[in-house]
């Protein structure tokens, strides 16, 4: 089987995700349900699976498309959006703090002084220092 490409749009009904898969061998769209989003994607290959009479790895890319309304699909872009930048600064301030923290060694700081001046535990001090 060739590699093919299916969209899965997912609309909530009634407590579940009512999905419309098309793609590449699809004469129409095929229809299934999931419970939850994140079987979605493993329904889908099911029914192409059996669909095309391939194995679920043989299936191709799958891409589920939650639906929601305009207000809710842009709060959730939103909440993704802070969340990413929220995990950048993390990753920012965690690598600001070792190179501090080994500059502040490297002046003969105790890591007690180094842990009262960043204002994390000595413990976590000591695992800066040692990474």
């Amino acid at each position: 089987m060739t590699a093919r490409n299916f969209k899965a749009m997912a609309h909530r009904s009634e407590g579940w995700w009512a999905l419309e898969v098309t793609g590449d061998g699809l004469p129409y769209p095929a229809y299934t349900q999931a419970r939850r989003l994140d079987q979605a994607e493993g329904v889908v290959r099911d029914l192409l699976a059996l669909h095309f009479e391939a194995s679920e790895d043989a299936v191709g890319q799958v891409e589920i498309v939650p639906v929601l309304d305009a207000a809710l699909a842009d709060e959730v872009s939103q909440t993704r959006h802070a969340r990413e930048q929220a995990e950048r600064l993390r990753a920012d301030a965690s690598a600001q703090t070792r190179r501090t923290a080994q500059h502040l060694k490297e002046q003969g700081m105790a890591q007690r002084d180094i842990s009262a001046l960043l204002g994390i535990s000595h413990q976590a001090v000591s695992q800066l220092l040692a990474s």
